[in-house]
This record gives structure tokens, sequence and C-alpha cells, in this order.
């Protein structure tokens, strides 16, 4: 069996990301960079207004660029208070729900499989690698 490098590569983007919205929290965008983040909204621990939600149930993509506020990296989570039809609101997004990362004045793109997706596409493969025959080829080659 291999070993599979991808969920430590989407943890080491997922960190590029926080450290960046880091940076941004602390000195504020820089030239012409703007954020285009796209995430997931059905999860239960991405917090957005009820509405949002329901306009949005599977994902949004938000722009921060000239109208965001309160900008916090966390270890886990990023919150940013932005503006939906006039109403100010809270979002608290776990860097997991993450889907795509972007700014592209500097043509810079991150895209991520949310780990609940990969989760399930795991046990999906566990599930069907259980109800497929397989042969062991060294049997055949030894005959035992």
């Amino acid at each position: 069996m291999t070993k599979e490098y991808k969920p430590f590569l989407q943890k080491a983007f997922r960190g590029v990301v926080r450290d960046i919205l880091a940076d941004v929290a602390r000195n504020g965008l820089s030239g012409e960079s703007h954020y285009f983040i796209t995430f997931q909204t059905n999860r239960e621990d991405v917090v957005i207004p009820d509405f949002v939600r329901a306009k949005y149930p599977e994902e949004i993509s938000i722009i921060l660029q000239n109208q965001f506020s309160n900008l916090i990296a966390g270890p886990d989570s990023f919150s940013v208070d932005l503006a939906f039809g006039g109403v100010m609101s809270t979002l608290v997004v776990p860097y997991t729900a993450l889907k795509v990362f972007a700014d592209p004045a500097a043509q810079f793109m991150l895209s991520f499989e949310p780990e609940e997706a990969r989760e399930k596409k795991s046990a999906v493969s566990r599930e069907s690698a259980g109800n497929t025959d397989i042969i062991d080829l060294t049997r055949l080659r030894t005959g035992k």
C-alpha cells in the first residue's frame, strides 16, 4: 500500500490560507490583492446567517476586498464581518470547509477537497473494495 500524500498537502495549504489571512488581519490588504474564498455552507461548524444559508445551501463565494472588517485568523477557522443585503453579519469558517482560495491580482489559487467529502469518498472506496474479489498474485506464481 502506498502512502496517501494528498491529506498532508491539503493541511499544509490550509495553513497557507491561515497565514495569509492572519497577515491581512494584522497589516491589511497589500497592493491590488483581494481574495475570493469559496466554502461549504452545509456544515454545522460553518456560522453564517440563516437567510444566507437558505440562499446558498451548498456553498458560497465571498470576496475580501473593500468592505469587510474584524478579520480574525484562528488556528482552525477564520471569522470576518461582511454585509449581506445591507445586514452586517459575522461569518465563522473552518479551514476544512474551504473549497477555493484565490488572489486574482497575484494569479494565485488553491483548490481544496473539503474534509468531510474526502472522508465520505474514502468510506465509499473502502466499502467498494470490500465488495470486490481480490486475487493474490503471489499464490498464482508460487502455486500455494
